[in-house]
């Protein structure tokens, strides 16, 4: 049947008007998914500014070495015992071998000793990350806790007689505040031994307690200038349930680490302290003895 030029006109102004729906439809459809991309870009970009997490990552790395070694507050760098802070360094520099090596293979050993030889360069780039290439540490040997750590100036390293640490506390960064050229890095201590050396189920997977570590900035780069007792307090659950028995602030780690050397590195370890004691110590250690014999005969005596 064919359609009259009314008909026509009418069914053509429809499929017009249809096309414009259709068309209006998809506008719609294309404003609102832009609308929704802005907004979430928007979101992820603020999320992004708010969240710290590889900043936080990135101290915990700068700062484990130094936190497993619990140092006091200090003021400044020079009030910081520079036992620990040389123990630190060492440790530090070994850990970012291994992260970034994977192994310690690429060391050269002590013919005699076995001890790996870490070169005291490393040690200072280490410092120079966490204090800035200002501050400087004088190179030595040093004994601490009855571990030995030998410099030889010879072949400018230490000698470490073992390749692992694991300290008293492992760091974990919950807070990091600004203040100008100031960032304040809140630090809580996770213990990671009891005082037998050894890893407990009982011991809390929480921070015992918390430390701000501060930051000045005289450059481009943060860097470590002073220690402070943290207002932030652990959790009363984190305390309560921490065995007394299995924690102590003195902890040793290294002499825990010593109970669980190889043969071998402590014959080592021995050896090098014998040689390097002085000769009059055997003579001081009878006379000791001495002494104790006659207090004992006097007790005897009463």
């Amino acid at each position: 049947m064919q359609m009259n030029p009314v008909d026509r006109e009418e069914h053509a102004r429809r499929q017009r008007r249809r096309r414009r729906q259709i068309l209006g439809l998809v506008v719609c459809v294309m404003v609102l998914v832009g609308i929704g991309s802005t907004l979430l870009g928007g979101y992820r970009a603020v999320a992004a500014l708010f969240d710290d997490t590889e900043l936080r990552a990135e101290y915990e790395d700068r700062l484990r070495t130094l936190v497993m070694y619990d140092p006091l507050p200090f003021a400044s760098l020079d009030q910081l015992d520079q036992t620990q802070l040389r123990q630190a360094c060492i440790w530090g520099a070994i850990f970012n071998a291994q992260r970034t090596q994977g192994n310690l293979n690429g060391y050269e050993r002590d013919p005699e000793t076995e001890s790996l030889i870490l070169p005291a360069l490393e040690v200072d780039t280490f410092l120079a990350q966490l204090a800035g290439p200002d501050y400087q540490i004088q190179h030595e040997s040093f004994e601490s806790d009855g571990m030995i750590y030998r410099y030889s100036e010879e072949l400018k390293g230490y000698l470490i007689p073992v390749t692992s640490e694991q300290g008293l506390y492992s760091p974990s960064v919950v807070k990091i505040k600004r203040e100008g050229r100031t960032m304040r890095v809140t630090v809580g201590y996770v213990p990671q031994f009891n005082t037998t050396g050894e890893f407990s189920m009982t011991l809390p997977d929480e921070p015992t307690k918390y430390m701000d570590y501060i930051f000045t900035k005289p450059d481009k780069t943060f860097y470590l200038t002073a220690l402070e007792a943290s207002e932030m307090k652990p959790a009363s659950s984190a305390v309560q349930n921490l065995p007394q028995q299995d924690y102590q602030q003195d902890f040793d780690p290294n002499a825990a680490l010593r109970e669980n050397m190889d043969e071998d590195l402590l014959n080592a370890v021995d050896n090098a302290a014998s040689s390097s004691a002085p000769e009059g110590g055997e003579g001081e250690g009878e006379e000791g003895e001495e002494g104790g014999d006659g207090e004992e005969g006097d007790d005897g005596g009463e």
